[in-house]
């Protein structure tokens, strides 16, 4: 899915829900009054207040799923994460307000008077429109993999149980039980407040740059060594933008492959995780010279190694008198645990054992250099076709 179509479902449910937001909160409000209801009013505030923060998801989700830019070359995932700890601590202002609420109304709750019973339908009208909008709301945000609008569709539930307890109180009033409705309202402000609390405390995670779980890490790393060319993973790091994971990847192939056929396996890697995984949002890959246990032992282990412009130098000072520049096509360095490795081509027709083993000698005293393979370049037409 493209970021234009992101962006046109996180807006259209969005809006959806904005506006029934609206209507049932100035819905409650006005039936409240007319039943002498509290419990609806302060229901109806609650709605309005859905309606607020749909207002700032909308804004939010427009800016989060825009594509990278030079600016922001990982996208704009982050101000998603921002939004969903802002909506967390909404949540918890919310929680605040109906427990400071409920707590008052059970001290006065022999002076309140006994609601119309009409009220009841205007509860189940909106218990069953605030749980329709949580469905379609969390229906996206499972395709899109938004957690902001997980937020969003948490915050339309925790609505419908702020009903739910208003319906409890309405039954229960009508029933002489007032105090039903308040203790119903406080259990409903503590899971308001525990949504908040998960909220906040996953988005925290993902500002501070976590790692994705064990689980999925296993998931990831056997899709990678699926991938034939690659003999290992040297190291795998991950963390999570707009609810999109973010990987870095060193991987181990075989160290005589060509830089080409090395880019060619990494971009394969990538190509396999992005297409499996919906979550993966961009993949870097890194690729590192397979290591053996002989390697690790060896002295030369972990030791600096010279730069090419340097063993080039060295390499040709001691061949001077023993082979023209003019002879050598190429030399090719294979830098590995246990030194350098060297393979060189030469224009010669004939390449004899005695130039080879003196060849081989005369770079014996170069520091790191560990074998020599010696080869002819073999005759090439100018109008050399590629092979179809």
């Amino acid at each position: 899915m493209t970021s234009a179509n992101a962006k046109q479902d996180a807006t259209r449910v969005t809006l959806v829900g904005m506006w029934l937001d609206l209507l049932l909160g100035i819905g409650k409000i006005i039936g409240g009054l007319m039943t002498q209801s509290f419990a609806l009013v302060t229901d109806g505030i609650h709605s309005l207040t859905d309606a607020i923060t749909d207002i700032f998801a909308l804004i939010v989700a427009r800016i989060s799923h825009t594509a990278a830019d030079e600016e922001h070359p990982y996208g704009h995932g982050r101000f998603e994460t921002l939004g969903t700890i802002a909506m967390g601590i909404v949540f918890f202002i919310t929680a605040g307000i109906l427990l400071y609420d409920s707590i008052q109304r059970l001290r006065d709750s022999q002076d309140l008077p006994v609601p119309a019973i009409w009220g009841i339908a205007i509860a189940l009208f909106s218990i069953a429109s605030k749980e329709w909008i949580y469905q379609y709301t969390m229906r996206v945000a499972r395709r899109l993999n938004s957690n902001l609008l997980r937020a969003n569709a948490w915050h339309s539930r925790s609505d419908a149980m702020s009903s739910v307890a208003v319906l409890v109180g309405l039954v229960a009033a009508q029933l002489g039980y007032i105090w039903m409705d308040t203790v119903a309202a406080i259990f409903v402000a503590l899971m308001i407040a525990m949504i908040g609390w998960e909220l906040c405390v996953d988005s925290l995670k993902e500002l501070v740059d976590t790692a994705i779980s064990p689980q999925r890490r296993r998931q990831l790393e056997a899709c990678i060594l699926e991938t034939t060319g690659i003999t290992g993973i040297s190291s795998l790091r991950s963390r999570l933008s707009g609810g999109k994971i973010l990987l870095e990847a060193q991987l181990a192939v075989n160290p005589r492959i060509s830089v080409s056929e090395g880019h060619q396996l990494g971009e394969g890697v990538s190509r396999n995780l992005l297409a499996r995984f919906s979550d993966v949002g961009d993949v870097v890959v890194h690729i590192d010279p397979q290591s053996s246990e002989e390697a690790a032992h060896s002295p030369n282990h972990k030791q600096q190694l010279p730069d090419r412009s340097e063993v080039i130098s060295n390499i040709k000072r001691h061949w001077q008198n023993l082979l023209p520049e003019d002879n050598i096509e190429r030399l090719d360095l294979h830098y590995l645990e246990q030194g350098i490795e060297i393979d060189l081509v030469v224009t010669l027709d004939e390449i004899s054992n005695t130039l080879a083993s003196q060849l081989e000698q005369a770079i014996q005293g170069v520091e790191h250099i560990s074998k020599l393979r010696i080869y002819r370049k073999l005759s090439e037409s100018k109008n050399a076709q590629q092979l179809s």
